[in-house]
């Protein structure tokens, strides 16, 4: 059987979850953001506060199913595939970037009129989410990460090596583009410092399971250096946080987001 990356296991507890579910596929929630170099599909449930919500690497917006329903009763959430990954588009020739997942993220908040934003970010969300703080502090309120990562080897050494020995597999096996892309883009990045995680002004919430494939130690340091952050370890999880704990994970979201 073909080795899968631990960063791709979270796929594995989303398949056959999202059946009978129209989340990612609802052409009465769901739009496309046309932008020079992708178009962007996201869909929008529910009223109040906007939260946005972002996958993982190779996911889209399925990934949230169990959320949503819950979310969408307190918060306007939208919930959106990133570029080159679910029903988005992705045009762009130069190496994929969290710094330009945070751009599109941006756009699309720009037209739908909202000045500021909330964001929930899972895996590759949650480093996106961080981008979007750093690059655009104004226009960010809190923010939820679930396993995110500030630099490649906050998963560990073994599984950076895992994911390079995966890409020249592919190349040698002349596998699309976009695969590839999607792999290197965890192999390279992201690149926060501890100096842009100590100027992030979002009220953040620091998620992970006890069992993420994100070292631990990696996870605590990123919420030490982010000013008045809070730390949530899910007991018994993985680094599927929204799929094993999705209720007590919304129950959290809802209740760090309206806090005062």
């Amino acid at each position: 059987m073909k080795k899968i990356t631990g960063l791709f296991l979270f796929l594995m507890y989303t398949l056959g979850f999202a059946q009978n579910q129209n989340f990612g596929k609802n052409p009465a929630a769901g739009k496309i953001l046309h932008l020079k170099d992708a178009d962007i599909y996201y869909e929008v449930y529910g009223r109040g506060k906007p939260l946005f919500l972002l996958h993982g690497n190779g996911g889209s917006i399925d990934a949230f199913a169990k959320e949503i329903p819950i979310l969408s009763k307190h918060f306007m959430i939208i919930a959106m595939d990133s570029r080159g990954q679910g029903k988005s588009t992705d045009a762009s020739k130069e190496p994929l970037t969290y710094r330009k997942f945070a751009d599109d993220v941006k756009m699309l908040a720009d037209e739908l009129k909202l000045k500021k934003i909330n964001i929930l970010g899972w895996s590759d969300g949650g480093n996106t989410a961080l981008e979007f703080a750093i690059k655009y502090p104004g226009r960010v309120n809190k923010i939820i990460t679930s396993g995110a990562n500030v630099f490649p080897a906050g998963v560990g050494e073994n599984e950076v090596q895992s994911m390079k020995n995966e890409v020249a597999e592919k190349i040698a096996q002349q596998k699309p583009q976009s695969e590839i892309r999607l792999l290197q883009l965890m192999i390279d990045e992201p690149k926060i410092t501890k100096g842009q995680l100590n100027q992030i002004k979002a009220k953040v919430l620091v998620a992970a399971g006890e069992n993420d494939l994100i070292l631990r130690s990696h996870t605590e340091y990123i919420a030490k250096e982010i000013p008045h952050s809070k730390l949530k370890i899910y007991k018994g999880a993985s680094h599927g946080v929204p799929v094993e704990r999705a209720e007590e994970l919304s129950k959290d979201v809802i209740e760090f987001i309206k806090e005062p």
